[in-house]
């Protein structure tokens, strides 16, 4: 058995997926429309890979699943910005590959039957809270905002906390007023859906904040 690399990072998170505000999923249901397509990304603030310091780096993830995620059949690829190193790259990667634990990161990869090649691109990442988006150039975008009262206009601020959680332990609820991503085999177009933004810390460990 191959020995897992020691890693951690802090970063600024962004989500968007295609279930409705809040998504089922975070609470042991089932997608809202039978399946489950995501474009989500890191900006890591501090972390390191081995010896390999990680501190600005920025990747996104393309992300679909014809059913719930647990039951398999999905497609990952992985996009990490331009301005990032060859090491800093082969290790966004080896976390990514799930080969080295880290919550969501080893658990997603056993429910793809097709990792796509990695590509790297410009990424535009703008953390600010309700309003963050991101853009990986001429491959997809995500813009996140409030989700508005259907009635009064208003703003609604909500926050979800999970414990247990393999992606974040604490996030606030966005509408993801449009996304889309247009890569090979992940085709997705939507708006006005679940959302999410926070920070996260992860390690080999698995999500440890």
């Amino acid at each position: 058995m191959a020995t897992k690399t020691k890693w951690q990072f802090e970063a600024e998170y962004i989500q968007s997926c295609n279930c409705d505000y809040g998504c089922p999923c975070n609470f042991n249901g089932y997608p809202t429309h039978g399946n489950c397509e995501a474009l989500v990304a890191y900006n890591i603030r501090k972390g390191r890979f081995a010896s390999t310091k990680l501190d600005g780096v920025i990747f996104a993830e393309g992300l679909w699943w014809p059913k719930a995620i647990h039951e398999g059949n999905g497609i990952g690829t992985l996009y990490i910005d331009e301005g990032a190193t060859p090491e800093q790259r082969k290790a966004i990667e080896q976390i990514f590959s799930g080969k080295h634990g880290g919550g969501v990161f080893e658990i997603f990869p056993q429910t793809f039957a097709k990792t796509l090649p990695t590509k790297v691109a410009k990424i535009d990442f703008h953390y600010n809270g309700y309003n963050s988006w991101f853009k990986v150039e001429g491959l997809g975008e995500v813009r996140s905002t409030y989700i508005t009262n259907p009635v009064s206009g208003e703003k609604f601020k909500g926050e979800v906390v999970l414990p247990g959680g393999i992606n974040w332990k604490h996030a606030i609820v966005t509408n993801i007023k449009k996304w889309w991503m247009k890569d090979r085999d992940l085709l997705a177009t939507h708006q006005n859906r679940a959302g999410f933004v926070t920070t996260v810390k992860f390690s080999d460990k698995g999500c440890i904040g």
